[in-house]
């Protein structure tokens, strides 16, 4: 991916950060201007993935998702996630490919990533690629929709992504997964999990894939020109990854301490290629990103004072490699070679207990640094180096005040110090904080939160890129004011289970971060000008009854630009925000008898603005799928599923001098895969204790 503007390109040591850019600038750079935005997380043993509405650990709402559960094929950690509610995922191409999470119409920059309780998104790259997150079988997604605890870490502006791996406490098996498929498509994991169940426990993951991603799509010029659809090859796609995971568990004892602590080391490492194809108007044939990711953490908790002590520390080093041919680069104005390094370390002591009998604490004190450090540029200026250091303070609490009602609060408080671009050092300190309840009402539980966020500017915000962008080192977070409100419902018999959720949601968003343009070349200066609001609903609905299980989510948002007028009659109208849909719907519709399993499913997705005038409108797609799966017993399953059943590949929208025919996409220069089949087999069986 490249940036071009007035002859220049950008970047900040990372593809991934151009492909952001990317999606923000594609929004007409109205994004940046509008990018805004623990409870309990209760799985029951008969209904998986249940999304709750709990406040004990003073959380806001909070959803989950595991492979194992799903009603559809797991490929990557986008496909995971896309079904919960409040949650939006932008792809640029197929599965595997640059795709961005959006929490309640929080854009990918001010969305939270933790892999293991490590922050991966911060000043050097806050907006995350989740084609790069590995998947294991045992891996848990929790999507905290508007506060995570406090005691997790630095808050966002726009929700926290948690992708917790395997425990080496889950009961001992061994789980192999592959799958091959549309467009040379291999995918392989393996999980295991084994140990005294009092004594040192191990587990391990393994997961690698490839792809070509070759697909064919509507090529728009040729079409026009032509006068009928005429369907071109997109090259240069495919991606090569492997990772691997180990984590070991050991009791600890100590003599003047009551019961036993524990002691966890987890370390995983992966290495991925992914060829970079560019936009279908402007491709880029010969680019590529190498990176890599080392992560460990320790961990150790032992009990003190009626509650637990623990410590937590923990590294992070990636490498971020881009090449590209010197005849391409000269038509991009890119670099032929970069070659950057991300090294974030951190640390946090707390402790979590019960002072009394209906009250739960839980404080901590954490610690970060992180350095980008960029290596050889060749073919254009490298950008600056920089580092940020943090330190903040945590409290989670909660009170059970009734039979029906809890209680809870979380609050922060936040300073991080920022040097880089040759500038001194630029500091910061920023509270932030939530309160929610928790009651019953009857068979309804009804929990609401209210609170305060923030999202610290990014390295490239401060100190620039010495390219297209100038920095700003005194800038103000960006902050946001939110609320919401919500109710859930549950009901069990022998026949049936059902399962309601419904939440409303208002953001207010203040200091937001914005490019304008500066001096007499037009380069982008970051500046804090921008405001938003930000409403929705966010519903789910689960049911079980004679073999069927259906499943429907749905996130409705209305959002508006508060920094751009839209003219009508002479009055000024506030825009909606780019690349934000209205309406996203995920349903799924299972039938079981027996060992086999029957699947239809769709995705609707509308509303979909892509200027700052809210004028242009992509057009509304629903993407059908189906799937069959078949149990072996013991353990073995084989299942085929077919992605965009009808091959809906191109769309028309409204143009100056009538419908225009577009591929299918997000964006419309970035099209998405027509119709795709997936085969795979899983085998699962109880490991050694």
């Amino acid at each position: 991916m490249r940036i071009r503007r007035n002859g220049a390109t950008c970047g900040f040591g990372s593809a991934t950060m151009l492909a952001a850019f990317v999606l923000r600038l594609g929004d007409a750079r109205a994004d940046n201007v509008s990018d805004v935005e623990r409870a309990d997380v209760e799985r029951a043993s008969a209904g998986p993935d249940v999304v709750t509405v709990h406040g004990r650990e003073a959380g806001g709402f909070v959803s989950q998702a595991r492979i194992e559960d799903s009603p559809r094929e797991i490929t990557d950690a986008a496909s995971l996630v896309e079904p919960l509610p409040g949650v939006h995922v932008r792809r640029l191409g197929a599965d595997d490919s640059f795709s961005t999470l959006s929490i309640r119409g929080a854009s990918s920059t001010q969305v939270a990533v933790y892999l293991a309780g490590v922050p991966l998104s911060g000043g050097a790259d806050p907006s995350l690629d989740l084609a790069t997150l590995p998947l294991w079988p045992g891996v848990r997604a929790r999507v905290y929709r508007s506060f995570a605890p406090a005691s997790l870490g630095r808050g966002s502006l726009g929700g926290t992504l948690v992708l917790d791996p395997p425990s080496v406490r889950s009961p001992a098996r061994t789980d192999a997964w592959t799958a091959v498929g549309s467009f040379g498509e291999l995918r392989m994991r393996v999980g295991d999990v084994r140990g005294d169940p009092d004594g040192v426990r191990i587990a391990t993951g393994l997961s690698a894939s490839r792809s070509d991603d070759n697909f064919s799509y509507l090529d728009a010029d040729a079409t026009r020109r032509a006068g009928h659809d005429v369907f071109t090859t997109r090259t240069n796609a495919g991606h090569a990854a492997a990772s691997g995971l180990v984590s070991v568990g050991l009791p600890v004892r100590i003599a003047s301490r009551a019961g036993a602590g524990a002691l966890t080391i987890t370390a995983l490492a992966q290495a991925r290629r992914q060829e970079l194809p560019g936009s279908a108007s402007e491709t880029t044939p010969s680019q590529r990103l190498d990176s890599s990711r080392l992560v460990s953490v320790i961990d150790f908790t032992v009990p003190m004072g009626g509650g637990t002590f623990g410590v937590r520390g923990w590294g992070r080093r990636e490498t971020l490699s881009l090449r590209d041919s010197k005849e391409d680069a000269a038509v991009t104005f890119g670099p032929t070679s970069t070659d950057d390094t991300i090294v974030a370390a951190g640390t946090s002591i707390g402790y979590k207990g019960r002072p009394f009998e209906d009250v739960s604490i839980e404080t901590r004190i954490d610690g970060s640094l992180e350095h980008y450090a960029p290596g050889t540029w060749v073919g254009a200026t490298q950008p600056p180096s920089a580092r940020r250091s943090s330190i903040g303070l945590a409290f989670d609490g909660s009170a059970q005040v009734s039979s029906v009602t809890v209680l809870a609060t979380s609050a922060r408080a936040d300073a991080w110090f920022d040097t880089g671009g040759g500038n001194e050092i630029q500091s910061n300190v920023r509270p932030t904080g939530n309160a929610g309840f928790e009651t019953a009402i009857g068979p309804v539980i009804v929990a609401g939160h209210g609170g305060a966020v923030a999202r610290p500017p990014s390295f490239i915000e401060r100190f620039g890129n010495r390219g297209m962008f100038l920095g700003n080192p005194s800038l103000r977070p960006e902050s946001a004011t939110t609320v919401d409100l919500g109710a859930r419902f549950d009901h069990r018999s022998a026949r049936a289970r059902v399962h309601l959720e419904g939440a409303a949601f208002a953001t207010w968003a203040h200091d937001l971060i914005v490019f304008a343009s500066s001096g007499a070349y037009g380069l982008q200066k970051s500046t804090n000008i921008g405001s938003a609001r930000l409403a929705g609903i966010e519903a789910e609905a689960r049911a079980s009854l004679f073999g069927f299980d259906a499943r429907v989510s749905e996130t409705a948002l209305a959002t508006s630009n508060e920094s751009e007028c839209r003219y009508v009659a002479s009055s000024c109208e506030r825009p909606p925000l780019p690349g934000r849909p209205k309406h996203d719907l995920v349903a799924d519709l299972v039938y079981t008898l027996g060992p086999v399993r029957v699947r239809y499913g769709i995705d609707w997705v509308s509303g979909i603005t892509t200027d700052t005038q809210g004028r242009i409108v992509v057009p509304n797609r629903i993407l059908h799928s189906a799937g069959l799966r078949f149990a072996v017993p013991p353990g073995l399953t084989t299942a085929l599923e077919v992605r965009n059943l009808l091959n809906l590949r191109a769309v028309e929208y409204p143009g100056l001098f009538g419908p225009v025919r577009a591929p299918v996409g997000d964006l419309y220069d970035f099209p998405l895969p027509g119709r795709r089949i997936l085969f795979t087999v899983e085998w699962t069986t109880p490991g050694p204790s």
